[in-house]
């Protein structure tokens, strides 16, 4: 089994899992209950936006300054890229692979534990193939796969983000 193989059947139990209400022990809430929370970085408004919404929907408090945040999160690029998967007899593309990253870091905020550290900068990475069924229809289908990996890399991303509390 190839590593995409690999990794589309773990995705798929994972969200199988999560569908029927299985969660690990001590998972609820992912441990960001009234957490001061801060973002920063260069990713965009719409991800910034989509970032605070996730963390509030954990139960934090996004902040707007590094000083009244107990931790800072630093969303330092987002990035979409898309390949040729299979080609048909006639040599066009028949299927793509989009692949979402999010790199981001952690650092304390003013309202952080003095023995607190900084986490190096850390890419979450998922990628899922669709057919391509028709021309008209593969940008709108490649812009709804790029928003369904966006937010499954944010949830990567707070998942990682709430083990370091």
């Amino acid at each position: 089994m190839n590593r995409d193989a690999a990794r589309w059947v773990v995705v798929m139990m994972a969200i199988a899992l999560a569908g029927c209400g299985w969660q690990l022990r001590g998972a609820a809430g992912g441990g960001l209950d009234g957490t001061p929370i801060a973002l920063e970085g260069r990713v965009g408004n719409r991800i910034t936006a989509e970032v605070a919404q996730s963390l509030r929907g954990l139960g934090a408090e996004v902040v707007p300054s590094a000083g009244a945040a107990q931790l800072v999160v630093q969303l330092d690029a987002a990035d979409t890229q898309r390949r040729t998967v299979a080609t048909g007899t006639d040599g066009f593309a028949t299927e793509y692979e989009l692949t979402y990253a999010l790199s981001f870091s952690t650092v304390p905020g003013g309202r952080a534990e003095p023995s607190a550290q900084a986490s190096p900068s850390q890419t979450v990475e998922v990628s899922r193939a669709f057919a391509l069924e028709s021309l008209q229809a593969a940008d709108a289908e490649q812009e709804a796969l790029t928003r369904d990996l966006r937010s499954e890399a944010i949830q990567l991303m707070l998942t990682r983000v709430g083990r370091r509390l």
